[in-house]
Order: structure tokens, then C-alpha cells, then sequence
């Protein structure tokens, strides 16, 4: 998946976020380590989790082959950054990151949350919150400089095409080029698949 000289963000060892398609889980990502890259044979990333265990009463962490679409690298941390009322986000609880919206800026540097996929509203310190991003075709989005360049804007806008052209949708993606440019579809779907 790297190119250009780059390292593989997905080779063995690697630390990395993993998304869970499982009910209860969507609209969260987990870290875990890169035990065995793509397997040739299932086409899946084997995993071990580092905050989700194997069984209820089970310390041991939890392993699992899941497919690449789910894996991503670790976001970049940025300097703590205030958020505004409606910003996409995640929030670090029950050990791991939840997809979530801030629907309120309280005193003291603490947010009220709201997550779509529970239907909760949890209060958070700033500390505990990153901005959304989505890993798409090698890069983040949204970018991580706070100005968008033309070329940048141009290539959302390829993504943009090629998502909507291939019946492929991501909430995070299209909401954030909605946010960036304007293209209003609410109504998508959680989950997606790519073509490698």
C-alpha cells in the first residue's frame, strides 16, 4: 500500500486503528499491532488488539483476522485545538476512539458529545478528543494543515467523483467534503468497500 519510497504503513508489527463491524462496535476504532500482513490465501490483516480482550473474564488480548478496509494507520496527534458546536470528532471511551458530533462547548475546556451510532450523549475533556479523519487512498482527510490548497481541493473533489461514480460511500468521507465543498448527502451508508 505504500509507494514512492514510502514505508507500508501495514507490515508486520506496525501499530495501527482497526474499525469494528460487529453491532455495539461501528463508529469506533481500537488500536491493535500487525501480527501477519495480508494473507495471499484469506485476504485479511491478522490482529491483536491491544485493549479488547479474547473473553469476558479473558485477559488475554483479543486476536482477529479482519479485512485491510477496516485497518488504518495511527491518526497523527495534533496540538490540542478547540472544537466548535456541529464538529465531527472522536472521543476516547470504553477503550477506544468513537466516531461523534459536538453538540455543545461547556466551560472549562469540556464538550458535550453525541454519538450516532448509540444515540448517547456523553460529556468529554478536551484531552480526550481528536478531529475525524478518514484514511483514503493514503492520505488523511481531512489534510492535516488547516488550509486547503487548489490541488487539494481538486483532489477531495476526484474522491468526491470516483466514491459517488462507484457506488462506494463512507458517512466520514462524503461528510467531509460536504463540510469542505458544499455536496450535501445525509443520508449514506456507515460502511463501505473498496477494490484493491
Amino acid at each position: 500500500m505504500a509507494g514512492n519510497g514510502e514505508e507500508d504503513p501495514f507490515k508486520k508489527g506496525a501499530q495501527v486503528e482497526v474499525s469494528l463491524e460487529d453491532d455495539g462496535f461501528r463508529g469506533s476504532w481500537y488500536t491493535a499491532n500487525i501480527i501477519r500482513s495480508i494473507s495471499k490465501k484469506t485476504q485479511k490483516i491478522y490482529l491483536e488488539f491491544h485493549t479488547l480482550t479474547s473473553g469476558d473474564n479473558s485477559t488475554k488480548p483479543l486476536r482477529e483476522a479482519v479485512d485491510p478496509i477496516l485497518v488504518r494507520p495511527i491518526p497523527p496527534r495534533e496540538a490540542r485545538r478547540r472544537f466548535d458546536v456541529s464538529e465531527d470528532l472522536d472521543a476516547f471511551h470504553n477503550d477506544g476512539w468513537w466516531e461523534g458530533i459536538v453538540i455543545a462547548v461547556l466551560d472549562g475546556g469540556r464538550y458535550s458529545v453525541f454519538f450516532r451510532s448509540s444515540r448517547e450523549q456523553i460529556e468529554f475533556d478536551e484531552s480526550q478528543l481528536r478531529l475525524h479523519r478518514e484514511w483514503v487512498y493514503g492520505k488523511w482527510v481531512p489534510p492535516l494543515e488547516d488550509v486547503i490548497d487548489d490541488s487539494q481541493q481538486e483532489e477531495h473533489k476526484k474522491y468526491s467523483s470516483y466514491i459517488k461514480h462507484q457506488g462506494y460511500t463512507s458517512l466520514s468521507v462524503v461528510r467531509s467534503i460536504q463540510l469542505g465543498f458544499g455536496i450535501h448527502l445525509d443520508s449514506v451508508r456507515t460502511s463501505f468497500s473498496v477494490r484493491y
